[in-house]
């Protein structure tokens, strides 16, 4: 996307005043848009495992979850997992009602029958290829709820700033095309705006459902790719 643009009060305010007084002299002013991407692969997914237990008192539930989940943990730090990786994301306790229909026709009362007690652990896992085997054995100690992974780049930073030069790169680029389609020549670069981009994930986001295991009990899992994208607007003096 690219624009010519005039000078004028409110745009004229955006840049500085010494290129202001060259556009009051005859020069003009080139404004245009560039966007950049960079593709990187994720080192860094983030799962969410949910233990739910149930029993017909609060406390039971509670204890059964609370133990459960410390099992999940044990599991995860033997296979290698560190602890400072795992994160409770998430704690409820619920109660179960049921609302049998009476046999008179009148409607249901809403009676507790017992109580659900769920516990989600976020667990960052820095090796991406075993995020497979994590789900395995999330499985098999107590997870019995559905799952989520997100593949992420770590140095999210480091990639807006190569996305972001791509951007500028592509700006110059548009800018000459522009210039000398006009006739013009291109001057200093007067102004740079970071503008808003989406950072987009395309294969980032991926729902693990943890009952989707292949026939030899493991979770077939596929990271993708990441792509990063900024865009920046770049103003030009130009000279005829």
């Amino acid at each position: 996307m690219m624009m010519i643009a005039a000078a004028g009060l409110s745009f004229a305010a955006a840049i500085p005043s010494h290129a202001q007084e060259k556009l009051g002299q005859g020069a003009g002013l080139i404004r245009v848009v560039g966007e950049g991407q960079t593709i990187r692969s994720p080192d860094l997914a983030v799962v969410r495992l949910t233990v739910l237990r149930q029993a017909a008192e609060a406390s039971p539930a509670v204890s059964a979850s609370t133990e459960a989940t410390r099992k999940l943990i044990d599991a995860l730090v033997a296979m290698g997992i560190d602890r400072d990786d795992m994160q409770s994301a998430d704690f409820q306790i619920s109660p179960r009602f049921d609302y049998t229909a009476k046999p008179d026709g009148t409607p249901p009362s809403s009676t507790i029958i017992g109580y659900d007690a769920r516990n989600t652990l976020m667990v960052r896992v820095r090796k991406v290829a075993e995020v497979g085997k994590v789900l395995d054995v999330a499985l098999k100690n107590g997870v019995n709820e559905g799952g989520s992974v997100d593949f992420l780049v770590e140095d999210v930073a480091g990639a807006v700033d190569e996305a972001r030069r791509n951007a500028i790169a592509a700006a110059m680029k548009s800018a000459s095309a522009v210039a000398e389609a006009s006739g013009l020549k291109l001057g200093s670069i007067v102004a740079v705006e970071d503008q808003p981009a989406a950072t987009v994930f395309p294969y980032a986001s991926t729902e693990a459902r943890l009952r989707a295991a292949s026939s030899d009990g493991g979770v077939p899992i596929v990271s993708g790719k990441n792509v990063i994208t900024a865009r920046v607007a770049v103003s030009y003096l130009t000279v005829r």
